[in-house]
């Protein structure tokens, strides 16, 4: 599937590439100079393996996720960029015992990954490449039960006294790097769409190596 997207977004990107003519317009295409500016990408995450120590191993699946971005523009071609991902994937995994064996579960994890990147834009025209490299910090529930159930009950304002049982799960927060490339678009001197690629790595301490996460990603952006 990841190479069927591919070839959509490089043809995509290649009819883009034959309307610069009919932006020639756009000289002054407007995201010259500083300024600021806001948008979100919707992002395809492809499927990767991850290996631990002791041999306990999680593939998880190609998914969709989101990503919101603010920013400020030093100039045309310099931008610092704010965004914050979430991800909600389904994975598999075997875990090896204490006693050698072992033991396979299914089931999702939530990431939410705030963070920071520069992003430098290559050429003062309506369409340029770009390049990019961030640092942030992943928060992950992997929805695997870490304790006993427990009972409790809350007052709601609205529906009165309300039971429910509850069971803590793993969590995992990490440091997150990643650098990507990509192509954008300017529209119009307020709006400009964006297509990426991004390699993400999470310095999980527990795994064999640092795992890497492939991210393609296709937004909207608003300057101001």
């Amino acid at each position: 599937m990841i190479r069927s997207v591919l070839g959509r977004l490089s043809i995509l990107a290649a009819t883009l590439a034959l309307s610069t003519m009919a932006h020639a317009q756009y000289a002054n295409h407007g995201s010259s100079g500083q300024g600021w500016e806001g948008g979100f990408d919707v992002v395809y995450q492809n499927a990767t393996t991850l290996d631990f120590d002791g041999g306990s191993k999680v593939n998880t699946n190609t998914d969709w996720g989101l990503a919101l971005t603010f920013g400020y523009r030093f100039s045309t071609h310099l931008e610092v960029l704010f965004g914050l991902d979430w991800a909600d994937v389904d994975y598999r995994a075997n875990f090896v015992l204490q006693t050698g064996g072992i033991t396979q579960a299914t089931g999702s994890y939530q990431a939410f990954t705030p963070r920071i990147n520069v992003q430098y834009t290559l050429l003062d025209r309506p369409i340029s490449p770009f390049a990019m490299a961030g640092i942030g910090y992943t928060f992950v529930d992997t929805n695997i039960p870490n304790g006993r159930p427990s009972t409790g009950c809350w007052w709601d304002p609205w529906y009165g006294y309300i039971c429910g049982t509850f069971q803590n799960t793993k969590s995992v927060d990490e440091l997150e790097y990643n650098v990507g490339a990509g192509l954008r678009w300017d529209i119009n001197r307020t709006m400009s769409l964006r297509f990426g690629y991004e390699r993400h790595w999470i310095d999980l301490n527990d795994a064999s190596s640092t795992p890497g996460f492939d991210q393609l990603k296709v937004g909207i952006i608003g300057r101001y």
